[in-house]
């Protein structure tokens, strides 16, 4: 799977160039990888009579943090993009450093209590 999402990426990159490309690249491929692996983990540990609930939350884990972190990398590169030209490079990237870990921790928290609000209102 992760073979075909990086021939997918580099279509992208052919026909958009490899700015564009190079975003798609690493994180659709490891993260199914890393989802497919997880499950495969969390059934051996959990033994053949379980339902796949292990498996299953575990891969949600895996996705939530990966999408926060995914958010997080955005918010880097904007700040890497906009500051390098104009800022000293050690503070552009210990900046965007800083504004990856407050947004992936702020997206991990939003999910939370997000997930916290639903259930609250769950019958």
């Amino acid at each position: 799977m992760g073979g075909a999402v990086t021939v997918g990426t580099g279509l992208i990159a052919e026909k958009w160039g490899p700015a564009i490309g190079g975003l798609f690249l690493a994180l659709p491929a490891i993260l199914s990888i890393g989802i497919a692996l997880i499950v495969r983990l969390q059934n051996r540990k959990a033994g053949p009579a379980a339902r796949g609930d292990r498996a299953r939350r575990a891969a949600v884990l895996e996705t939530t943090g990966t999408s926060a972190g995914g958010l997080g990398l955005v918010a880097f590169a904007l700040v890497c993009w906009s500051r390098l030209s104009r800022w000293p490079a050690w503070l552009a990237l210990a900046t965007a450093t800083a504004v990856w870990s407050g947004i992936a921790l702020l997206a991990w928290i939003a999910r939370k209590s997000h997930r916290s609000a639903v259930a609250r209102n769950a019958p």
